[in-house]
């Protein structure tokens, strides 16, 4: 693949697990009424069990990707997802809905893991933050149509023709990864799957403090960011009355996120990611601070909150790539394992933190506010305590403990 392709593959790659929450999102009150659900809130346990679906199963994942190379564990991934679609789509009960959502985000994990890698492979530094800018300005694009798409698919149908369309762009995707998608892991540097083998890599992702520390912040700002789009039905509809329109105002507000990822393509020429990962969670946590203001005092109407959750996703948008780059650079020599160590820490941090949020959300924005303003001051504090470490000082530390890991 060329440079232009490449980068619009990767886009796929993450954007197919994306689809499987964004597009939903319109769907949940209906999943709600289809089967009589007793919790107001508990059709949003739909997108709690894809992130754990994402999560749990990347660390065996990264070592077979590590071990056996890129491409088969991605075609295994994209199966996995098209089938985990066509239950879901099927799925008689609700019970059988969550167990086929955790298929389906299994495939999905497997996807992510490998196009980290893949990215991983072919790029570094800032290099490699700029590809994922890039990827992440067009997958970014997503979350501003799918709402949209999955609302039209309700207008005119039922919420399993959504489930449906995914196995469909599935299917389109592992047809051009048959076609396209070159091997970027030599059999030379292949990684063994023995248990000693596994858990010195391990050791080496636990010794690299500014990877591990990012990997924790990585899911605790997305479980805020995941918070807020399990509620924005919720709070557009309920909080604002702004019926079907909230599909509009959501798009509007992913648009910021898009159009920072575009911008982070630019700014890492002249800064950090450390230094622009900090800024874009002080100006978070300082924007939703005023947000918790306003609608603790109960004037916060419907233009204010968009302008502000707009600053918030722009944030998020700087957040994303950068924290990215930081954890994946310096564990190259181990792409597919910190990968998948990576996924499954700050999946599940993130998928059991927005389903709290999603439970506490009572009418208001104050539950997704608060869980702003409290994940990004403790992802300053963990990156400030643990991140801090140079690139140079973090580099002698993989080096000399990869010396083991690669045995």
């Amino acid at each position: 693949m060329g440079r232009v392709e490449f980068v619009a593959f990767v886009a796929v790659g993450f954007a197919l697990g994306a689809l499987g929450i964004d597009l939903m999102l319109p769907a949940l009150y209906a999943i709600h009424d289809d089967f009589g659900l007793e919790g107001a809130n508990l059709s949003q346990a739909v997108i709690a069990a894809f992130m754990l679906g994402v999560g749990l199963p990347q660390l065996v994942f990264g070592l077979l990707s590590d071990r056996f190379g890129r491409r088969s564990v991605f075609f295994g991934g994209v199966m996995a997802f098209v089938a985990g679609s066509v239950m879901s789509a099927a799925a008689p009960s609700f019970a059988l809905l969550l167990v086929a959502r955790v298929v389906q985000g299994f495939g999905a994990g497997a996807m992510r893991v490998v196009t980290f890698s893949i990215v991983r492979d072919r790029y570094s530094g800032m290099h490699l933050a700029r590809v994922m800018s890039l990827a992440m300005s067009i997958l970014l694009l997503e979350p501003i149509l799918a709402p949209m798409i999955g609302q039209a698919f309700l207008i005119v149908g039922s919420w399993r023709w959504i489930l449906a369309a995914i196995a469909v762009l599935g299917s389109a995707a592992l047809v051009w990864a048959f076609l396209r998608l070159d091997e970027s892991l030599p059999i030379a540097r292949r990684r063994s799957m023995s248990p000693r083998a596994v858990l010195a890599t391990y050791r080496v992702v636990f010794a690299t403090p500014a990877a591990f520390a990012g990997m924790v912040a990585f899911g605790l700002v997305m479980g805020a960011h995941m918070g807020f789009l399990t509620s924005a039905q919720g709070i557009f509809q309920v909080a604002f009355d702004a019926g079907l329109r909230f599909t509009l105002f959501l798009g509007l507000v992913s648009l910021a996120t898009a159009a920072a990822a575009f911008l982070n393509a630019f700014l890492v020429r002249r800064f950090a990611s450390a230094a622009l990962v900090h800024a874009a969670l002080v100006a978070c946590l300082a924007v939703n601070v005023v947000a918790l203001a306003v609608a603790t005092a109960g004037t916060l109407t419907l233009p204010l909150f968009v302008v502000l959750q707009a600053c918030s996703m722009f944030a998020f948008g700087l957040v994303l790539p950068n924290l990215t780059a930081m954890i994946i650079s310096p564990l190259g020599s181990m792409a597919g394992t910190a990968s998948s160590l990576f996924g499954f820490v700050s999946t599940v941090i993130a998928a059991l933190l927005s389903f709290a949020v999603g439970q506490l959300f009572d009418g208001t924005v104050r539950p997704v506010a608060g869980a702003y303003i409290v994940v990004s001051a403790c992802a300053l504090v963990i990156l400030a305590r643990y991140g801090g470490k140079g690139d140079e000082d973090q580099g002698l530390v993989v080096a000399s403990a990869s010396m083991s890991a690669s045995r």
